[in-house]
C-alpha cells in the first residue's frame, strides 16, 4: 500500500539507504547474572579448564554480600601476624 505521497510510506528514503536494525542476543537470566557479576567484580574467575575434547569450563566464585568495613580491614591486615596486631592494639 502506498503512502500519501506515493513512496510506500518510507518518507522518501529508498530501501537501500535504510539501516538494518541489529537484534540483541537473547540472554537468559543466568547469563545476565554472570555478566553483571563479572562487570561489578562480584564474581572472579577461579579457574579455566579445558579437556581433551576442547570443551571449556570456567569456574567463577564470588559473593553477593556487600563488603563491610571489617572485611576491608581484615584484607588490609591479612599479612600481619597476630602478635604484631596485638602489639599495635596495645600501643594505641
Amino acid at each position: 500500500m502506498n503512502g500519501k505521497n506515493g513512496n510506500n510510506g518510507n518518507n522518501g528514503r529508498s530501501r537501500a539507504k535504510s539501516k538494518k536494525k541489529t537484534s540483541l542476543p537473547n540472554l537468559s537470566p543466568q547469563e545476565i547474572a554472570v555478566i553483571v557479576g563479572i562487570l561489578t567484580n562480584a564474581l572472579e574467575v577461579e579457574s579455566v579448564l579445558v579437556d581433551r575434547d576442547q570443551k571449556v569450563a570456567i569456574v567463577l566464585a564470588g559473593s553477593l554480600r556487600r563488603r563491610t568495613e571489617a572485611d576491608r580491614l581484615a584484607e588490609e591486615i591479612g599479612n600481619v601476624s597476630v602478635g604484631d596486631l596485638i602489639n599495635a592494639l596495645i600501643r594505641r
